[in-house]
């Protein structure tokens, strides 16, 4: 493999030259050899999915309170919209898990697709018949999906080994970054494409964005069987249940704090924003870089919690989105909302990544697909009530209180997670 030795012409000294050895040529048999595996297909499929689908909420939480404000009999009623397409969210979340488990995740999210266009297409139907009733109706079925499109960031870690699905999270994550862009771009320039019918447009392109995911997720290939079962099959409670561990709990508390935190702020943020002087333009911008926010750490989110896990990166997240609501209760400023809402979004993407991988590591152990449904339920339940109480705190007390209430609940949920980490390492 290697050449002999070489005498120099003329002079007798010997030049040893060592080349290096031959590198074999990589066949298919070496490719689960690589260092560093490729992650599937289907990871990025669902990052074009998470694209389109994910640009669907950005437009109600824009428009949500302000169409709520024309059109509510009350205004303690205005942020109704944005949570009924929350509570929605909510009641999806345990039946799709286990329709998951049944049919697989791939005719199920093809079904919430459609659900979605029917949904957008129902709103656009109540606001202009101006129906606040037929409004809240289409945002109640479109969150239905949305419960599918959450769970793509479970999706993408099926039959991943442990050290790429923190990645993979945050692949499908960066899909957000053209929601971003997608979603509050329809909500500024569509107000008055058809004339006498303001908004009307925006969720016409609401219908054709979910429309949009459906090639995507006609070609996702997932394994039927979500999760494989545990070699020791762990005992079951009284609803079919494994016990519920403490990581569990805890990552379901933090996602469903920090979720429900930076909704609460986001519903209120384009109301407070009108009532500061400012343009619907400027609050759905504020909106765009908020989501932006969300979504592009996940080019980095995946290798921080590779290195330093997950509970730090939880922690780093909840500490973003309290500088968010101390940066709100300073002024009232275009760069005071907007600078909330990007470390509101930061600060989500931190904790909600966490926490999700944290979930995932939860119901693998326990083998149970349902663990997975059972989170986002309970944190999607929080996230509905916040929205709600959003809209009425903002009316009755302004956006000071709400952002002083955001800083109380927080700071309980840093000191609980900080004591969760410190008995881990203590354990360990």
């Amino acid at each position: 493999m290697f050449s002999g030795m070489i005498h120099a012409s003329g002079t007798g000294d010997r030049v040893d030259f060592r080349p290096r050895p031959a590198v074999p040529r990589k066949g298919p048999e070496m490719a689960s050899t690589e260092p560093k595996a490729r992650l599937p297909r289907n990871v990025y499929l669902l990052m074009l999915s998470q694209a389109f689908a994910g640009a669907l909420p950005p437009i109600m939480v824009s428009l949500g309170g302000l169409i709520g404000a024309m059109l509510a009999p009350s205004p303690y009623l205005v942020t109704l919209p944005v949570s009924m397409f929350m509570v929605g969210t909510c009641i999806a979340t345990i039946p799709a898990a286990l329709l998951f488990g049944r049919f697989g995740r791939r005719p199920v999210y093809l079904g919430g697709a459609l659900v979605a266009v029917t949904g957008a297409l129902t709103c656009a139907w109540g606001v202009y018949t101006g129906s606040f009733l037929l409004f809240c109706l289409g945002a109640l079925l479109f969150g239905l999906n949305i419960a599918c499109v959450q769970s793509f960031r479970f999706a993408a870690q099926q039959g991943l080994p442990s050290g790429l699905r923190a990645r993979a999270v945050s692949v499908v994550l960066l899909g957000g970054i053209g929601s971003a862009v997608i979603g509050p771009q329809i909500a500024i320039h569509s107000n008055d494409m058809i004339i006498g019918a303001p908004y009307v447009a925006a969720f016409l392109g609401q219908a054709m964005l979910a429309a949009l995911t459906l090639p995507f997720l006609a070609g996702l290939r997932l394994p039927r069987t979500p999760i494989a079962q545990p070699a020791t099959p762990l005992p079951r409670g009284r609803h079919g249940l494994p016990p519920l561990t403490r990581a569990y709990v805890i990552a379901v508390i933090c996602g469903a704090f920090a979720y429900g935190s930076m909704t609460f702020t986001m519903t209120a943020a384009p109301l407070a924003m009108i009532a500061c002087g400012f343009s619907e333009a400027d609050a759905a911008l504020g909106i765009q870089w908020h989501i932006i926010g969300m979504f592009a750490p996940s080019f980095v989110t995946g290798r921080l919690i590779d290195r330093y896990g997950y509970r730090p990166v939880m922690i780093t997240g909840i500490v973003l989105v309290v500088a968010g609501a101390v940066l709100a209760l300073s002024g009232e400023a275009r760069a005071n909302f907007w600078g909330t809402l990007i470390l509101l979004g930061v600060g989500w993407n931190f904790a909600y990544t966490g926490s999700t991988v944290m979930i995932a590591r939860a119901s693998a152990a326990a083998g149970s697909v349902a663990l997975q449904g059972m989170a986002d339920f309970m944190i999607f339940a929080f996230v509905a009530a916040a929205s709600l109480l959003a809209g009425v705190l903002f009316q009755l007390s302004g956006w000071a209180v709400l952002n002083i209430t955001v800083l109380v609940a927080l700071g309980l949920i840093l000191g609980l997670v900080t004591l969760d980490s410190r008995s881990a390492r203590r354990a360990a």
